[in-house]
Formats: structure tokens, sequence, C-alpha cells
């Protein structure tokens, strides 16, 4: 849902948080200092119809991102909260910023468990039937920020699912264990860095690691993450990560790109042509003055999974020179129907039949 792009822009400019991690139901609620928190929901629009939804709550209000299950498209949200009724108005606009519709709902508590459902009416821009709808949480952003004295300060970010299932508590596990490893790895050499200098740094050290969830469905979960890096040079490195996992035989299985396609398939030209002429579309230098002319499995690693296809980031350096930034495609399962392997984990997400 919220793809590299997207996890750039609004959803991202708070990228430290307060240094004590934050439970589901943050404490405070009802004051207006309360501290941000982000949420994660699963749900129906109407008569069946999946949605996904995406919130961050603070004192300012309501922002965040919705999709339907079977397009993919993120539509923006912006809003607030009735602290009185905890009647949540949130209106969505799309790519072009054109108002298409309201959500109004009540939020629903259970102890500590902060707006673990939201139930209401959302109505189409310009009126109309206002059709129901239920989202339940799945998800809460585990957020945590640590400095050192003006000499270096990391922050992280990961979702943490709320179910009791076993697959969702070993994919949390893994991704605390990550975020933590990296912790560790930057404040250890960021402390042998500063105490070999012999005289005072110039700039302090800076890393932001946030993951997000991309997709989720009960077979298939897609997280997108970034790593931000500043180590006293002439400017920071930014670096994409994901992990995408098919949830089978009661495991998560991690995913490699070679995992959604059909066998001695050529699905690396495929996905390789449609990245290359996106890219020139997009005017990357390095393909626009014909040094990169072909992707490898390396070259498209940091991958994520929705209805849309399938989107690849690429950190500054991999496709143009820093000035040029980051860059990203998203390659429509239209691209890829002759390679896409219908029984495997792509099979539903793609609306591929066989898809188990």
């Amino acid at each position: 849902m919220k793809t590299w792009k997207r996890f750039q822009g609004a959803m991202a400019l708070a990228l430290f948080f307060s240094a004590a991690v934050m439970p589901a139901g943050a404490s405070g609620r009802e004051n207006d200092d309360r501290p941000e928190s982000r949420y994660y929901y699963t749900g129906v629009l109407g008569d069946g119809i999946g949605i996904q939804m995406e919130l961050v709550m603070d004192s300012s209000g309501v922002t965040g991102s919705y999709m339907y299950d079977t397009i993919g498209t993120p539509l923006s949200l912006s809003g607030g909260i009735d602290k009185d009724t905890s009647i949540m108005t949130i209106v969505e606009q799309d790519e072009r910023g054109s108002r298409t519709g309201t959500f109004v709902g009540k939020l629903e508590s259970e102890g500590t468990n902060y707006a673990k459902t939201i139930e209401g009416k959302w109505m189409k821009a310009g009126g109309g039937d206002k059709i129901p709808f239920k989202l339940n949480k799945i998800a809460y952003y585990i957020t945590s920020e640590t400095k050192s004295g003006g000499k270096y300060e990391m922050s992280y970010m990961y979702p943490d699912f709320i179910s009791g299932l076993k697959p969702l508590q070993e994919i949390s596990q893994e991704l605390e264990k990550n975020a933590l490893t990296e912790q560790a790895k930057f404040m250890k050499e960021a402390e042998e860095f500063f105490k070999s200098q012999e005289s005072e740094p110039r700039a302090e050290w800076q890393e932001r690691y946030n993951y997000a969830i991309e997709y989720y469905s009960p077979e298939v979960v897609s997280l997108s993450g970034e790593i931000y890096v500043y180590g006293g040079g002439a400017h920071g490195n930014t670096e994409y990560m994901s992990s995408n996992y098919w949830i089978k035989d009661g495991k998560p299985h991690l995913l490699k790109l070679t995992d959604l396609f059909l066998r001695d398939s050529n699905y690396l030209k495929a996905l390789s042509d449609y990245c290359i002429n996106d890219l020139r579309k997009q005017k990357a230098g390095w393909v626009v003055d014909g040094q990169l002319k072909e992707l490898g499995a390396d070259d498209m690693g940091a991958f994520a999974i929705s209805p849309r296809g399938i989107s690849i980031a690429f950190a500054p350096y991999a496709a143009g020179p820093y000035a040029e930034g980051s860059y990203f495609v998203t390659v429509p399962y239209s691209a890829l129907k002759e390679v896409v392997d219908p029984a495997g984990p792509l099979g539903k997400v793609a609306g591929l039949s066989g898809g188990k």
C-alpha cells in the first residue's frame, strides 16, 4: 500500500520518535499532547469489498492512506478524531489531490488496545448512499530513538503484528531482531569512530531505519524498508530493503524474486525490460546515457508485493548519480503474466487462477 515513494513523503516526516517504545494502546490518548501512534487495519467496505488502511494518529489529527485489496492503488487520508465521542472523520483524495470520499467511524478500544476497531459509514464525494465499513487493527508500529550527547542519534520503526497467529508472531520477532541488530551495529561503529578522533568531529552521525507494511493478506505479507545513514561525509546514503513472506503450512517463508515466477521462465528479462523502459521515461541518468542497459536479480532485490504489481526501489547511484536521488518502478502483473507462477505466492495477489 505504502510504496517507498510514499514512505519518503507525508507519512515519513516524523522519523525520530519518543525514546520509549510505545505499546499498542499508548496512554494519554485523551490528552491534546498525545504521542504519535501508527496503526495498520484490514477490513470490509460494503458487501465484502476488502480494504487496507494505515493511519497515523496524533494531537494534530489523523493522516494515512488506504487501498482496495483488488486494486492496490493508495488513496491519501486526512482528518481528525473528536476526543469526546471517539468519532473519526477522514477525507480521502486521489493522486491528483481530488476529494473522492469520506469515512466517518467510531473508534472502539479494548483495555489498552486503543482503536482496536473502527466502524462507520463511507460516502462518495458529492453525496450518495452511505456504505458501511468496519476495520480491525492487525498491527501497530514500534518506534524508538537513541541519542548520545551530540555524537550520534539512531531511530527505528517497524510493525508489530498483534494477531496471536504464530506465523505473524515470527515475522514480528524477525523484524524486532533486525532492528535491534542494526541499532547495535550503528552504535558500535559510531562509538569506535568518535573514540578514535583527536578533535571534535564536525557533525553527528545519524541513522534512520524504517519498515512499513506494503500489503497484507492471510497468505502474503509484504514489507518495504529504508535505511538512511549519515557518517560525517559530504552527504548521507539511502538504501532500500524489503521482506516478503508467503504464509504456507503454518509458517512464514521469506521470498526471493525467483520464488514468484515459473521455473525456467525468463522472468529477469521481463522485469529488467520493464524497469529499464520506465527508468528511461523518468530520465534516470545512467539509463539515458546507455551505461545501464539491463538489471540483474541483485539490482532488483528491494521489491515489494501488492495488487498493483511488483514495486522495486532503486537507491541513489543505482540508476543515476547521487544528485538525481532514488527511483521507483512498479511492474504491473499484465507485463508479467507469461512468467508469474499462478500456483505460487502471487497467484491470489495478481488475480490469477490457481493461486492458493
